[in-house]
């Protein structure tokens, strides 16, 4: 719970901070934005991997962890945006020992991405897609390129600020499915 407290929290209060300094917020949605949020990962599947230096066929991983993301990106109009971000995919443990040891791993990626909006009234409807750039950090370190997509919702308080709820696939060797609560300024 000390390292969920250090690692998570901090993130949004720094995000809350930021949102309290005095500045001129966006009265039409469109513009720069910063956004956080936490998540709720779920392992999708263990594939056998091609890794030669791993052993770890027939392992089965807890399926389920949290993770935190920050991003930043530009609003171009109300149905547009790019952004660009750090997610953190959380750690996974293997449910048998193998040998005596337990594996376990984390996973984070950095993303680069569109999103799509629809807004109606105080929501707004949108998809998101892009790449991600993973990194798997266990007992060997192993890095790729996949994409990534997902579908959201958010709620418009104000012009500039997003309370949002989403779900995003990342894809690499075994897909995460995140589902996540945050929220974004624009600016």
């Amino acid at each position: 719970m000390i390292n969920f407290t250090r690692k998570y929290v901090t993130s949004f209060a720094l995000m809350w901070f930021a949102l309290m300094i005095p500045t001129v917020a966006s009265a039409d949605g469109v513009g720069w934005m910063i956004g956080t949020g936490l998540y709720y990962n779920d392992l999708d599947d263990w594939k056998d991997t091609d890794w030669d230096d791993l052993d770890w066929e027939d392992l089965g991983f807890d399926g389920s962890s949290v993770g935190a993301n920050f991003e930043v990106g530009y609003r171009f109009n109300k149905w547009l945006s790019v952004d660009a971000g750090y997610m953190d995919l959380g750690s996974f443990e293997s449910d048998r020992n193998e040998n005596g040891d337990k594996r376990e791993f984390d996973v984070d990626a950095w993303t680069l991405g569109g999103m799509a909006s629809v807004p109606l009234w105080i929501m707004d409807f949108y998809a998101k897609a892009g790449l991600n750039w993973w990194e798997f950090d266990g007992d060997s370190k192993y890095d790729d390129m996949d994409p990534y997509y997902g579908l959201g919702f958010a709620f418009n308080i104000g012009a500039s600020l997003d309370l949002y709820g989403e779900w995003v696939r990342y894809e690499m060797e075994s897909n995460i499915d995140t589902f996540g609560l945050g929220v974004r300024w624009t600016f």
